[in-house]
């Protein structure tokens, strides 16, 4: 027994560091080993999670000669920020108890991504004059909505538990998480020349990683199981936005433009937070699991699962 608490402590380890630099929120159920020593478990999850993002990038746009810029093409530095950024995530996992301390696990599934965005740049007051910057001053504008459907979702993940004495108990988790919902159709005024009935008409694709560690102390009552304990989360993507810039709607007259941002957590108070849930032993085969993440500022997630165990309780 000793010897495999000592494997499960530097597999979690390793998977510590694994996650750390990895691209963090997602389900992430119990923070303790559950299946035991050979045995598979898999199951379904669900969670739900808003956050802000922040955005830093560039915006090129490319007009024709009998465009209000006279054919002057205008790239400048672009900063985004994505508020109430919230999706919709299912999974269908399966899990493997290396040891009665140390299980494994793979997720597959699905998720969307709802958010409004704002950018903001440093433009000048007469833009037909390439590189005239003298009157130059940062403006901020709307760029709508994204909207996207469900796309794919996966990762993979370990969990451990540390120490026992009593009902008590001491574990961790650390996973990785990469989603990659549909591409959002956008439109929105041309921030250059907002008053000149020019819009921006394309598609937007998101992706993005998260990778999330939690550490928790948990009680036994019963069939019941109570965890609370912290967690750390990191966010890194890239929103990638092209399309069209049309002159009054009149398809004849299409320019272009595109940009690229890469995204992070909007406040670093985001990165910490509190990991709390309950486990309820339905049956020796099956446990259902709800949870709820809190980060310090402007990130929330729920998440519910099942766990099916085929072989039984492992008797921990």
């Amino acid at each position: 027994m000793a010897n495999a608490k000592a494997l499960g402590i530097i597999g979690f380890a390793s998977m510590v560091v694994f996650a750390s630099t990895a691209l963090g929120g997602a389900p992430m159920g119990p923070p303790m080993a559950l299946l035991g020593e050979g045995h598979w478990g898999f199951g379904p999850e669900y969670g739900h999670g808003n956050m802000n993002l922040e955005g830093d990038g560039s915006l090129r746009m490319i007009y024709g000669v009998d465009s209000p810029a006279g054919g002057v093409p205008w790239p400048f530095n672009e900063k985004l920020y994505i508020s109430d950024f919230e999706s919709d995530m299912f999974f269908a996992t399966i899990g493997y108890g290396i040891c009665d301390n140390w299980d494994v696990f793979v997720r597959l599934g699905a998720a969307n991504a709802k958010a409004d965005v704002t950018g903001s740049a440093i433009m000048p007051l007469n833009p037909a004059v390439l590189g005239d910057m003298a009157d130059a001053s940062r403006r901020c504008y709307d760029l709508g909505s994204l909207d996207s459907n469900f796309g794919f979702a996966g990762g993979m993940g370990t969990r451990a538990t540390l120490c026992r004495w009593g009902a008590w108990s001491f574990g961790g988790l650390a996973q990785a998480t990469w989603f990659s919902p549909q591409d959002s159709s956008v439109e929105y005024t041309d921030p250059i020349w907002p008053d000149q009935g020019v819009t921006h008409v394309g598609d937007a694709t998101l992706e993005y990683w998260q990778a999330q560690l939690s550490l928790a102390f948990a009680y036994q009552v019963s069939t019941w199981r109570f965890w609370v304990g912290p967690f750390f989360q990191y966010v890194n993507g890239e929103l990638d936005c092209k399309g069209n810039i049309l002159y009054d709607g009149q398809p004849d007259k299409v320019d272009r433009f595109r940009a690229s941002s890469d995204l992070k957590l909007a406040s670093d108070n985001s990165l910490y937070g509190v990991h709390f849930g309950a486990t309820w032993g339905i049956t020796d085969h099956v446990d259902l699991w709800a949870e709820g993440q809190v980060a310090l500022e402007d990130a929330w997630f729920v998440g519910i699962g099942l766990t099916i165990k085929p072989q039984g309780a492992s008797g921990m």
